[in-house]
């Protein structure tokens, strides 16, 4: 534990040595990776799916706010699907621009959240997100991953429309919508991470020892269960496996990122009691858990070498008196 500790304050010195390079390049990389997925989820239109094309739009994500990159990712996301239907676009389009002005209303700063859910569905982790947001965020942030599910299944509902539907390409938004409207396991993967996010919430802001790692084991247990129920009552077909290992290795994420973002000591909790003119407080002050890496270094010489060393300096002092006094005389 304590290897991992002094590795920590290793890491936060260098971030914070190089955090003005280390977040242009962290905004560009993520750029990277979401028009990347983008691209292959529904890269329709050819011209879009080039590398420079995508190397330029995640340089936009770095010259300016997230705002701005949730409106690009959604524009480049519309290209594609004009491509195909520009009715579908429209519509995309549409539902794109009420979901945008919600996030906007409430929370315009977890541009990152929404669009990264397409992205860990992909990677089989979309489990992590409600947990993670239970824990550095507020219940509000129901909203952000909410609207990151529904993109999902709205993308997902467009890649099986267009590529097995024997419809005119003018009635395709048709069947978009009402496939996405119908589409019992988007509403109820949004009420289990709702419940799931507000179970974190709860039980971290408890004064227990360890609440943080509670909530976290707490809340991939629980999506465990009401995924497993869902899937039954809608009778959906999952692979049980792939699904729990999907939430495991969510939770492992979920506890590095709390490792290297606060670690508590709770040998060390106090509870202080005080008081002013009109309250009476009880404090529970729990200290964080930091370990200085040792700076010094110690260089070692050679005893006979030193004495030599010394001497000749010695010598070399003598003479350069001598000299001085000369010159006066």
């Amino acid at each position: 534990m304590t290897q991992l500790l002094i590795l920590k304050e290793h890491i936060q010195k260098f971030y914070q040595k190089y955090a003005l390079i280390i977040n242009p390049l962290f905004r560009f990389l993520a750029g990277c990776i979401i028009f990347y997925a983008a691209n292959k989820i529904v890269g329709y239109n050819p011209v879009l799916g080039h590398n420079y094309v995508i190397a330029i739009l995640s340089v936009i994500t770095v010259v300016f706010p997230p705002q701005i990159f949730l409106f690009v990712a959604a524009v480049y996301v519309v290209l594609h699907i004009l491509y195909v239907s520009k009715y579908l676009a429209l519509v995309t389009g549409v539902v794109f621009t009420i979901l945008y002005l919600i996030y906007i209303r409430f929370l315009p700063k977890h541009g990152y959240v929404i669009i990264s859910m397409p992205v860990l569905y992909a990677l089989n982790i979309p489990y992590a997100l409600p947990i993670l947001m239970g824990i550095i965020s507020t219940p509000v942030a129901i909203i952000p991953v909410g609207i990151g599910v529904v993109v999902y299944y709205m993308l997902q509902t467009i890649v099986s429309v267009v590529s097995t539907s024997t419809d005119d390409v003018i009635n395709l938004y048709h069947v978009v919508l009402q496939q996405l409207s119908s589409n019992t396991q988007m509403y109820s993967t949004i009420i289990i991470f709702s419940v799931v996010l507000i179970v974190v919430y709860s039980i971290r802001n408890r004064e227990i020892d360890f609440s943080f790692e509670f909530s976290i084991l707490a809340g991939s247990i629980l999506n465990m269960i009401l995924m497993f129920i869902s899937n039954f009552l809608l009778d959906i077909n999952t692979n049980i496996i792939h699904m729990v290992t999907g939430v495991i290795i969510s939770a492992v994420i979920v506890c590095i990122i709390q490792f290297f973002r606060l670690s508590l000591n709770y040998a060390g909790v106090e509870n202080i009691q005080f008081e002013d003119e009109e309250y009476y407080y009880y404090v529970r002050a729990v200290p964080k858990t930091n370990i200085a890496a040792e700076s010094k270094k110690i260089k070692r010489f050679n005893a006979h070498h030193f004495s030599e060393k010394v001497s000749y300096l010695e010598g070399e002092s003598v003479k350069k008196f001598h000299n001085a006094f000369s010159l006066k005389k």
